[in-house]
């Protein structure tokens, strides 16, 4: 069976910064230099038993926590880069490999989580500790999935279903709350939440529900706004 790997086709400095936080088999980014030059890759334990013939649709599945976990931490949902693989290499070989590729990837996911199990550690990265989750907590499986596609109102009401539950003894005012809804529903109200507005409170949400239940504390790792922040323009995720 082969070995694949599955070059990206843009590394911003965010996926370059993910190759020193990623590097757990069952979701890793790392890099490869060719010829002086890099080619930073994806790769997955959890793809070593896909037939040819599915292991691009299950890779493109893959990826998709990552750009879940992207939209999460970015303050600017804008500048996010969703991770398109691109190249397949065959790592027992180092040759490229010619595999079908499709326009439309399943939203039922078809990866068998079960080939791989993953080890939590002590003191790991906190990115590196939710996507080592994705194959045992369906809750975050969810979540990631939801924010990958985007962090505009019809996702972010998705991803306030999936925590509504999980929200007693955390601190969110109830007025919020159904201001958020009301504007996410499109009800006529005098006062509607602004789409940045929104996805502010429903990221601290989304990272007092993870410290709360799952101990996993992301807030420092938050992407700042460059633009927005001049001052702020040596500031990296990875200090």
């Amino acid at each position: 069976m082969a070995n694949w790997a599955f070059e990206i086709d843009y590394a911003n400095n965010f996926i370059v910064g993910l190759t020193e936080v990623l590097v757990d088999k069952g979701f890793r980014i790392w890099c490869l230099f060719n010829d002086g030059q890099p080619l930073y890759l994806f790769s997955s334990e959890y793809l070593m038993a896909t037939p040819d013939e599915k292991v691009n649709v299950q890779a493109r599945q893959l990826v998709r926590f990552i750009d879940g976990l992207s939209y999460l931490l970015f303050e600017n949902k804008e500048s996010v880069d969703k991770v398109n693989l691109t190249t397949v290499i065959d790592m027992n070989t180092f040759g490229t490999v010619h595999l079908q590729r499709f326009n439309n990837i399943p939203t039922t996911l078809s990866i068998d989580f079960s080939v791989y199990k993953p080890m939590i550690e002590d003191e790991e990265n906190p990115m590196a500790h939710i996507l080592k989750l994705v194959p045992s907590e369906v809750f975050i499986r969810d979540l990631l999935l939801v924010l990958s596609h985007g962090m505009d109102f019809k996702q972010m009401h998705q991803a306030f279903d999936l925590v509504k539950s999980k929200l007693d003894g955390l601190d969110f005012p109830l007025a919020t709350l159904v201001r958020f809804l009301q504007t996410a529903r499109q009800e006529d109200i005098e006062n509607p939440m602004p789409l940045k507005e929104a996805q502010e409170l429903i990221s601290d949400i989304i990272f007092a529900v993870l410290e709360k239940y799952y101990r996993i504390h992301l807030k420092h790792c938050v992407v700042k706004d460059r633009s927005a922040e001049w001052g702020d323009m040596y500031d990296s995720l990875y200090d």
